[in-house]
C-alpha cells in the first residue's frame, strides 16, 4: 500500500508536525538551497520535531546551481547539515532541479546535458556518503531536460498534478492512479486538519528508500542435496527450464534455440520441486551445460529475483556509477540477455553488465 507524506520548508512557518502525524507517513524536509549553502530557516526546528515525533523523513536541497561544480558544492552543504539526522532518513535525499522562479533562465540556462550531469554529480556524491539519492522535477522536465542516460542510475521523484474540471484533484487524487514511480508529489493543494493552508503532497510506493549498504549481506545458502539426474529428450508442451528460464509453451524461444518438436540432450533434474530455479512445484528442467546445477553446488546463473555481488564501476551504457556499488550485493530485478537490473527490492539502482556481476 502506498505511503502519503507531505513535503515542507521554511515558507509553511512553524508547521505543527504533531497535529499532522496522524495523517500523514512521512515528511520530506527541504535542507537549504543554492551553491553558497544557505541552510533553510526551518530545516533544523522541522527536523528535531520529526525525530522526537517519530516520523519518518526524507530531505531535499533546492539547487541554483549552474554547473556541475556548483552542484558538487551543493551536494557536500547537504551532506554537512543532514549528518546529525542520518538515523531517521528512510525516505531518501532529493535534488530539487526545477527553476520554479526562473534563475536559471535568468542567468543563463545550461543545456539540458549539463543539468542532467549536475543532478549525477549530486546524486553522486550524497550516494557515497551514504544515502539514497534521486532528482525531483516536474514530469514536463523529466520528459525533456532531464531525458538521458546520465539520470539512470538514480530514483526520479516526480511532480504532475491531476486534474479535473480545471482544478487538482488533492488528496482525492488514488495512489492507483500511477504505478511506475516510486515517489510521486500529486498535488500542491493537500489539506490537513492542524494546517490551514495548502502543502505539497506526496505517495511513495516504497516502504522506505534503503541507503546504500544498508541491507544485510545474505549468507551462503546451504548447499543441496546430492541429486540423480537422467538424460531424456524434452518432449512437447513440458514445462523446461532452460539457463534458469522457465518455458511452457511449444514455440519459446531460449538461449539453446527454439525448444519446439524435440530438442536433444535436456537433462532432467529428477527431485524437480526442490530445484532452486523450479517456483511452480512442476519438474525442473536445464540444458546439459548446466548439469552441475543438479549437484551439491550453489546455483551460479544470474536470473530475476536472486541476489547478485557487483564487482564492475559503470552501468550497462558505459556511465560511471557511484563507487559505493561496488562490490556492494544487491537483488536482480530484471534480466535480458547480458543486461541485468539491479536495486534494493523494487528500487532500482542501475542496469549493468552480466559479466560484472556474480550471483551470491
Amino acid at each position: 500500500m502506498a505511503k502519503r507524506g507531505i513535503d515542507i520548508s521554511a515558507h509553511q512557518g512553524n508547521i505543527d508536525l504533531e497535529a499532522l502525524k496522524s495523517q500523514i507517513d512521512f515528511v520530506i524536509i527541504r535542507v537549504g538551497y543554492g551553491t553558497k549553502g544557505t541552510i533553510d530557516a526551518k530545516f533544523t526546528r522541522n527536523a528535531d520535531l520529526c525525530r522526537s515525533l517519530g516520523i519518518p523523513v526524507g530531505f531535499y536541497w533546492y539547487s541554483y546551481a549552474l554547473d556541475i561544480e556548483g552542484a558538487k558544492k551543493e551536494a557536500q552543504a547537504m551532506i554537512n547539515a543532514i549528518a546529525p539526522y542520518k538515523d531517521i532518513v528512510k525516505f531518501g535525499v532529493w535534488f530539487d532541479m526545477e527553476d520554479a522562479d526562473g534563475y536559471k533562465k535568468k542567468n543563463g540556462m545550461p543545456s539540458n546535458q549539463t543539468l542532467r550531469q549536475m543532478c549525477a554529480a549530486f546524486c553522486e556524491a550524497t550516494e557515497n556518503a551514504g544515502y539514497y539519492s534521486g532528482i525531483y522535477a516536474s514530469e514536463s522536465w523529466f520528459n525533456n531536460q532531464l531525458k538521458g542516460s546520465e539520470i539512470t542510475p538514480y530514483d526520479k521523484w516526480i511532480a504532475q498534478w491531476p486534474t479535473s474540471g480545471g482544478k487538482q484533484t488533492g488528496l482525492d487524487t488514488s495512489a492507483s492512479k500511477r504505478s511506475d514511480v516510486h515517489l510521486w508529489q500529486f498535488t500542491s493543494q493537500g489539506k490537513f486538519s492542524g494546517y490551514s493552508g495548502n502543502l505539497d503532497t506526496n505517495y511513495a510506493y516504497l516502504d522506505n528508500f534503503p541507503n546504500p549498504g544498508s541491507s544485510t549481506e545474505p549468507s551462503t545458502p546451504t548447499p543441496e542435496p546430492s541429486t540423480p539426474v537422467s538424460t531424456q529428450k524434452f518432449n512437447i508442451g513440458d514445462r523446461v527450464v532452460i539457463s534458469g528460464n522457465l518455458y511452457t509453451s511449444s514455440n519459446a524461444k531460449s538461449p539453446a534455440g527454439s525448444v519446439s518438436k524435440t530438442t536433444t540432450n535436456i537433462t532432467r533434474y529428477a527431485a524437480g520441486a526442490a530445484h532452486p530455479y523450479n517456483t511452480t512445484g512442476d519438474l525442473g528442467w536445464m540444458n546439459e551445460s548446466d548439469i552441475q546445477l543438479a549437484s551439491n553446488e550453489t546455483p551460479t546463473a544470474i536470473v530475476k529475483g536472486c541476489k547478485v555481488k557487483f564487482t564492475g564501476t559503470k552501468s550497462y551504457s558505459g556511465i560511471k556509477l557511484a563507487s559505493w556499488t561496488t562490490n556492494s550485493v544487491f537483488d536482480v530485478i530484471e534480466v535480458s540477455g547480458d543486461r541485468v537490473v539491479i536495486g534494493k527490492g523494487t528500487a532500482v539502482t542501475a542496469a549493468v553488465n552480466m559479466k560484472d556481476c556474480v550471483r551470491v
